[in-house]
């Protein structure tokens, strides 16, 4: 298995040690400079100058676009059902796929393995898995250098700071992909429709609202697949709304 490239500041998940920085989960000394350095040597290998970011066909109907546009911003609710990050490995595999980079921030379990069979390309990959507090930070400092930023926010991120992320994301032309607690607790969109919780309306969001697994028999057999229904919610098409079940293979 190819190694995604953690931090050498933050030991490496994929050899099975624990990926936090210092104690109350702090950035390590010296971890921005080395994320300012990292971000030089990815910049100038990827941001094709395509418009859109390529999806997996299964999310473009949900979407209602064959790609996420460069510069917009994602929310993936990670409520009420599981199934949030098998919807991001998604996008990440579809990504290293057609040679571009991304950042994972603020997901320290997440399964690589799981990546790697969905087809993510783990050597296209960088993880910041404990960033604390600095969480807003250290995706302002990754927007711009990778094509696609996916990052869990702690809940205390505050609507201004969200603003800027995005913004962050429109001017550098990278995609913005935020899942996890932290988005139901930034303000919420006015728009009754929208189930997006964040300061400037996303682009679209997504939600599994139902999940079942498939393959078990009557006490035997194994888990083969789960069944979601993926509510979305598109800014630029019609109709706004929309729901679709989807397929997720067990490994996901």
């Amino acid at each position: 298995m190819s190694a995604a490239r953690p931090l050498e500041t933050w030991p490496d998940r994929a050899e099975g040690r624990t990926a936090r920085g210092r104690a109350g989960g702090a950035e390590p000394a010296g971890g921005q400079a080395e994320l300012a350095l990292l971000a030089q040597r990815v910049s100038p290998h990827q941001l094709a100058r395509e418009e859109l970011l390529a999806v997996p066909p299964e999310l473009a109907d949900l979407l209602g676009t064959p790609g996420l546009r460069r510069g917009s911003t994602l929310v993936i609710e990670a409520a009420p059902c599981p199934g949030a990050t098998s919807l991001a490995l998604g996008l990440l595999a579809v990504v290293g796929a057609t040679g571009g980079w991304s950042a994972v921030v603020g997901l320290p379990d997440l399964g690589l393995l799981a990546a790697e069979e969905q087809g993510a390309a783990l050597d296209r990959l960088v993880l910041v898995p404990a960033p604390g507090e600095r969480a807003a930070s250290v995706v302002n400092t990754l927007l711009g250098a990778f094509d696609l930023v996916l990052a869990r926010l702690p809940a205390t991120l505050g609507a201004s700071s969200a603003r800027r992320l995005s913004a962050r994301a429109r001017e550098r032309r990278s995609v913005l992909v935020v899942t996890g607690s932290g988005v139901a607790e930034v303000e919420p969109v006015r728009s009754s429709r929208s189930a997006a919780r964040w300061p400037e309306r996303p682009e679209a969001s997504l939600k599994v609202v139902s999940s079942s697994w498939e393959g078990i028999g009557a006490g035997n057999g194994r888990l083969k697949e789960r069944r979601v229904e993926v509510a979305s919610h598109r800014r630029r098409a019609a109709p706004e709304e929309l729901r679709r079940e989807l397929l997720l293979a067990a490994a996901r």
